[in-house]
């Protein structure tokens, strides 16, 4: 069986197990598998099972679906290995890992009603009995036991012991005091399946496929009761399920790992033919201890992901630290100009880019980049183009040059599905003129004092798409009171709690009415507008925006 192992943006890393026959991949909550990724379509992609295999179907999104690198065109099978690339999210098929011994959750459902006793948890505490209760050696000697068996391991909670030694240690107590045949210990991965965290088997037995009787779970999952099943062989008043019955196991256990009314995951028992039946008191054992242990798994799978969080973090703002010292300090003075520009990061870290650089003749070039994908890696692309522009600029090299060349580079230092949106603007301040070269960057907007507005549209496809590829170039001239205004989509694509987009059209009209007021101002007042319209929907990408006027 296939999994996929997504990487969404922000998000940890998941896994799901492809077992249905067909699964939508999409940003809406309504598909199978929710991609809360804001670059890709609603209902973004298909994987359906067929005769041929796994066969991945882009469905018209906006964005386009990659395989190992190529956009995708027609259907097509994938394989484990294969690299699906949605937008910003990356996903990698492969086969689902299985040790020597395989727990599988049978896809048939049981008729449990009379073959199964499920205490509530509620009744499962180990008490005490009443003292005229207590005439029984055996029971005290097994009362003594399941309470020294619980201090034990309350004991080893108390030390910093990874959830996988844990798990182990729980199925070693169990194995010493109940002697099962068979046990494991299941959690919940970051996408709610139950996966074995230990497996454990009493010498002798052979280390075969465990199966679980999907009744079974979904009744200690979803109740949150302790299951105990025994076969009529054991007992005539209770018959086993025949999905079990047909392993040759006599009587099996189970309980869930809960925590807060969650269950984060179940301990199973199993003993085979010939051999003991478990008892009420064993379940009720079983169910005290993984009352016990869930909590401390739950803590420290908590403070493990707290941890590389805040490790990921500080690294973060070490980038950004590095980062923002590569845009402009402050912009340069220009003759009878203003220029402002300014970054605002999604993630710490920014994968948008601007620059300034003033040419040796008094020209200015004007630049402004966008990285596909944000965080870390984006960073570092735009660092890159950065460097490169810097160097070509200083040659006098015209917009469409600039772009062409870093055409190349980027095609050369990145993957296929790594892109730059990118505008190049070189301004002469003595004349007002200024000559563009948009590498499919949005466009930029001259809002012209006399009124009207002009947009400086592309003229060839964003940076890294082809090798080889010329670019055109623009021309116009910036009168007395005109502005020139270089932004990039985290603006125009700014969502609201509808999913409505600011769009270009708002980002005209906001701008026009305050486009004779300090540059700082103006772009307090597009930051503004911007909170008012998301109206608390967090902002998914990178906003940067510069303002060029002409006094």
């Amino acid at each position: 069986m296939l999994v996929l192992t997504i990487h969404a943006p922000g998000e940890p890393v998941s896994r799901f197990l492809v077992d249905r026959p067909s699964l939508n991949l999409g940003r809406s909550s309504t598909n199978d598998v929710f991609l809360p990724d804001r670059t890709l379509s609603r209902v973004h992609a298909r994987l359906d099972q067929k005769p041929e295999g796994l066969v991945l179907t882009d469905l018209g999104s906006r964005n386009g679906t990659q395989l190992n690198g190529s956009r995708l065109v027609e259907p097509i099978v994938v394989h484990p290995g294969d690299r699906i690339v949605l937008g910003e999210t990356s996903i990698e098929v492969s086969e689902e890992a299985h040790s020597t011994a395989r727990v599988v959750i049978d896809a048939g459902i049981d008729r449990l009603d009379r073959t199964m006793i499920s205490t509530s948890n509620a009744a499962l505490s180990l008490r005490r009995p009443a003292a005229r209760e207590l005439t029984d050696a055996a029971e005290l000697k097994r009362l003594a036991t399941s309470l020294q068996i619980l201090n034990e391991v309350s004991l080893a909670l108390l030390s910093d012991i990874p959830p996988a030694e844990l798990s182990n240690l729980i199925l070693e107590k169990l194995f010493a005091y109940l002697e099962p045949d068979r046990g494991l210990l299941m959690l919940r991965d970051g996408t709610g399946v139950l996966r074995p965290e230990a497996v454990r088997f009493a010498e002798g037995i052979d280390p075969a496929d465990i199966r679980l009787s999907r009744t079974l779970v979904e009744s200690v999952t979803g109740q949150k009761h302790g299951v105990l099943m025994i076969d009529t062989a054991t007992d005539a008043k209770i018959g086993v399920a025949d999905s079990i019955r047909l392993q040759g196991i006599t009587s099996c256990i189970a309980a869930p790992l809960l925590v807060d009314e969650e269950v984060i995951g179940l301990v199973y028992l199993e003993a085979r033919l010939g051999r003991k039946s478990f008892t009420e008191e064993d379940l009720k054992l079983l169910t005290s201890l993984a009352n016990t242990a869930a909590i401390k798994i739950q803590n420290l799978r908590l403070r493990e992901a707290s941890a590389a969080r805040q490790r990921i973090e500080r690294e973060m703002a070490l980038a950004w630290d590095v980062q923002r010292r590569l845009f402009p300090e402050v912009a340069p003075e220009l003759p009878s100009s203003e220029l402002f520009g300014r970054t605002l990061p999604s993630r710490t870290v920014s994968g948008d880019y601007y620059d300034f650089f003033v040419r040796s003749d008094g020209t200015v070039d004007i630049v402004v980049a966008d990285v596909c994908g944000k965080g870390m890696a984006a960073s570092i692309l735009a660092a890159s183009v950065q460097s490169a522009f810097q160097a070509w600029a200083a040659e006098h090299f015209a917009p469409d040059r600039v772009c062409a060349r870093l055409n190349d580079l980027v095609h050369r230092r990145t993957s296929p599905e790594k892109f730059v949106t990118f505008i190049a603007t070189l301004y002469d301040p003595e004349t007002g003129a200024v000559v563009y070269s948009n590498a499919g960057h949005n466009p930029g907007i001259v809002l012209r004092a006399a009124g009207g507005h002009e947009l400086l549209s592309a003229q060839g496809p964003p940076l890294g798409l082809f090798p080889g590829q010329a670019y055109g170039s623009g021309a116009l001239t910036l009168e007395r009171g005109d502005l020139l205004v270089l932004y990039t989509d985290g603006i125009t694509e700014a969502a609201n709690p509808a999913d409505d987009e600011f769009g270009l059209d708002r980002l005209i009209a906001l701008v026009r009415d305050v486009a004779s007021r300090p540059l700082d101002e103006i772009d307090s007042t597009i930051g503004a507008g911007l909170a008012a319209f998301a109206a608390g929907v967090p902002f998914h990408d990178d906003r940067t925006v510069v303002l060029l006027r002409r006094l």
